[in-house]
């Protein structure tokens, strides 16, 4: 009897304070991996103490995330109501499941799906990688990449939809009226970036943005003759 007391008293008690940090900085680690929509997130931590101060003085204390920057290096604080403090060193390793090059790939490459792998890599630091091989497929590498090197925004470009002086169709909408007339891009243009373009019809040079391959639309119904 007495020892089913005590198995249940232990049972009882609160985690170890360095147990909370370590649930605290995991459950960190796997939020910034969601947000980043990273696959198959596995974490590994290394708490310590920072230096001999005794356990937190209540049963409850407050998990605190001073700084968490650089996961090798993270600091934490467990904080009761009286005010005493507690300090903590983390090192973490977040690894997950990203996109790599499944070889040497040259500048100016339009990435194919071939050419995009999944591996399992670190991910703590910037840039971080990008999510999904779907991501980089149909992209531009802004310069030699190396086979395994993992994939970020930074090495990747949209592809060029519209080339100078190609013909592009001018697309106006608005409510549920579309007026489509016929331009030539004085600009080079990957989606989302405004160019400038000559509507063929009347001369007419506006700034429009880029929407599809050799789509464009106004950037204003404002225009201005060249």
């Amino acid at each position: 009897m007495i020892g089913c007391c005590a198995l249940g008293a232990l049972a009882a008690e609160p985690p170890k304070d360095e147990a909370r940090v370590a649930e605290a900085a995991r459950e960190l680690l796997l939020q910034q991996a969601e947000r980043e929509g990273w696959r198959e997130p596995q974490v590994s931590l290394d708490v310590r103490a920072a230096g001999s101060g005794a356990a937190a003085r209540c049963a409850q204390p407050e998990v605190r995330a001073a700084e968490t920057t650089n996961p090798t290096r993270m600091r934490f604080e467990l904080r009761c109501a009286d005010g005493s403090t507690r300090a903590f060193m983390v090192r973490a390793r977040l690894s997950a499941e990203v996109p790599v090059a499944a070889a040497a790939l040259p500048a100016g490459r339009v990435l194919a799906e071939d050419d995009v792998v999944l591996q399992r890599h670190a991910v703590a630091g910037s840039p971080p990688p990008l999510a999904a091989a779907e991501d980089a497929v149909g992209r531009v590498a802004r310069r030699s990449i190396g086979a395994g090197q993992m994939l970020t925004a930074r090495l990747l470009d949209e592809p060029l939809l519209v080339r100078r002086g190609e013909a592009v169709q001018i697309r106006a909408r608005r409510d549920a009226v579309e007026v489509v007339v016929p331009g030539q891009a004085l600009e080079a243009g990957r989606r989302g970036q405004t160019i400038r373009v000559r509507n063929t019809g009347n001369g007419t040079v506006i700034r429009a943005r880029v929407v599809e391959a050799g789509q464009v639309e106004p950037e204003s119904m404002l225009s201005s003759p060249r």
